[in-house]
């Protein structure tokens, strides 16, 4: 009996600490918050009133458009479409600026989107949807961080634009800085001919060939790259195929006009 009363008594586990317990606690408290609000996706932005984006876009595009061709002594149908193009243009511009300066925000929030997606695209058509439905506050209207949204939308079919290694981030990034001086100045210069118009012409054939460019290379390497697969024909169809082909259908209109003004020496093809 005297061996075993040498041998030292096992440790008691010794009981847990209430500070220690209520961290645990606090711990758990926040994953589960954090995974909630993953699963949520992320919150609108708070201002007071606000318009869905749906309407902003729409009242952009038609007002500006409308403008365009109103104060036109006679507008063609070449300068209401260039019009309504170059509207349209400009408000892209506006949002490549939004991908340059906020890529870390959109590759956060694209990776977050993705994850709570998957595979379903009536998940990915809902958190498209859900973008057009959200509301937009007056001071949100020239938001860098809220119009970043466009681009981790747009990342559920195309990852690559929260990627700063990708010909699609830089191809945008940098035409939201380039392309927006000639395309204001051919915007207003079609109804107030602001400069000679083999000058006007010239300019319009160096901006409107890099985005013809541009959008033929893109389209390249979006299936060359395999990023269609996993998505349906019709997701690619409208989300890709048609938003981006109106970056087709534009610049060749715009060529046309501006070899006719490079040609003519006036601004006729406008009238």
């Amino acid at each position: 009996m005297a061996m075993f009363d040498d041998e030292p008594a096992s440790p008691k586990p010794q009981p847990t600490s209430p500070s220690k317990y209520a961290e645990r606690l606090r711990q758990r408290k926040l994953k589960q918050l954090s995974a909630e609000k993953a699963k949520k996706g992320p919150v609108e932005p708070r201002g007071g009133f606000g318009i869905l984006v749906a309407y902003v876009i729409v009242a952009y595009l038609v007002g500006t458009t409308y403008a365009a061709v109103k104060l036109h002594p006679s507008a063609s149908l070449i300068q209401a479409f260039l019009a309504f193009f170059l509207s349209l243009n400009a408000l892209i511009c506006f949002w490549e600026l939004a991908l340059a300066y906020r890529v870390d925000l959109i590759k956060k929030r694209g990776d977050e989107l993705r994850a709570r997606t998957g595979d379903s695209q009536q998940e990915r058509f809902a958190a498209v949807g859900s973008f057009f439905v959200a509301r937009c506050p007056p001071s949100q209207w020239f938001s860098l961080d809220f119009w970043s949204r466009v681009w981790w939308t747009y990342s559920l079919y195309d990852p690559s634009y929260g990627d700063k290694t990708t010909f699609g981030f830089w191809v945008d990034a940098t035409n939201g800085h380039v392309t927006l001086p000639p395309t204001l100045l051919w915007y207003f210069g079609m109804t107030s001919e602001l400069v000679d118009a083999r000058a006007f012409g010239i300019v319009g054939l160096l901006a409107f060939y890099q985005e013809l460019l541009g959008t033929v290379v893109y389209f390249c390497t979006f299936f060359a790259n395999g990023r269609h697969v996993g998505k349906t024909s019709l997701e690619v169809a409208l989300f890709v195929g048609l938003s981006n082909g109106l970056w087709i259908a534009g610049p060749v209109v715009g060529l046309y006009a501006a070899l006719r003004c490079v040609y003519d020496g006036d601004y006729s093809v406008f009238a």
